[in-house]
């Protein structure tokens, strides 16, 4: 599925809605009697300054998301490197096995993020990212009964780490807030639309420049949010992190003699 164009469409969609919503109001004010509305104003002041908070919210909490998701890909990354040198310290005939399974690992790890978008290949790669992680860990643990304890533990230890951090990362890609916070967010907009048709034509300011400004930028409000909350199908995109597992990936070569 593309992405990017579906989101582009409803971004669209809602803009048709939004300006809709403020001609309807601009019909209900006509006729309507300026005496009995005057206080009006305080009912339009609070739905207002609601969809204010709930926008500043629902931005602020999917940024801080994207980053959570940003940091959690640099801390894998670091968490693989670690294990992956920490390999040297293990029986020396245990090595280029280990290594061999990182790889796979790791490739693993790469073809998840590149298909995270699409639901079902990744779930498909994530159950596959576990079998991995269930035979790397079982030859780790036989490669630690045959190596130096401290060393073994150091390593072991390192290895849990990539494992869990993986595990994080996964669950970070499916936290959302419920699709009732945006169907509430999209209906206030709309509602607030509407009432702003309704100050236009009070106002006499009926133009077509002031009902585009107002939904031109309460869509790309909301745009930017559902940007940032799935920053891997939209203009807001994590993807270019993912460089750095490709470079790790690269860097994961054997040392002189390790096959042997």
């Amino acid at each position: 599925m593309n992405y990017p164009l579906v989101l582009a469409g409803l971004a669209l969609g809602f803009f048709v809605l939004l300006l809709g919503a403020i001609s309807l109001g601009k019909r209900m004010r006509a006729g309507h009697d300026e005496k009995g509305s005057a206080g009006g104003a305080v009912v339009e002041g609070a739905v207002f300054a609601l969809l204010g908070l709930l926008v500043a919210f629902t931005f602020s909490g999917a940024a801080q998301r994207m980053a959570e998701r940003r940091n959690l890909l640099a801390q894998e990354v670091n968490d693989i490197g670690t294990a992956w040198l920490r390999i040297d310290l293990m029986a020396a005939d245990a090595q280029p096995r280990l290594r061999e399974q990182f790889r796979a690992y790791v490739d693993a790890r790469i073809d998840y993020y590149r298909h995270v978008a699409d639901l079902d290949s990744r779930d498909a790669i994530a159950a596959r990212v576990s079998g991995l992680q269930t035979e790397i860990w079982r030859t780790s643990m036989q490669a630690a009964a045959t190596s130096v304890p401290p060393y073994a533990v150091s390593y072991i230890g390192a290895v849990n780490d990539m494992f869990d951090v993986a595990s994080a990362q996964t669950v970070a890609q499916k936290v959302h807030p419920p699709i009732a916070t945006y169907a509430f967010l999209g209906l206030l907009a709309l509602v607030c639309g509407v009432l702003a048709g309704m100050n236009l034509a009070a106002a006499g300011r009926g133009g077509v420049l002031h009902q585009f400004i107002f939904a031109a930028v309460m869509t790309a409000a909301l745009y930017i949010i559902v940007d940032f909350e799935f920053p891997r199908i939209g203009v807001i995109r994590i993807d270019q992190s993912d460089v750095l597992l490709v470079a790790q990936r690269q860097s994961m070569v054997d040392p002189p003699g390790a096959a042997r």
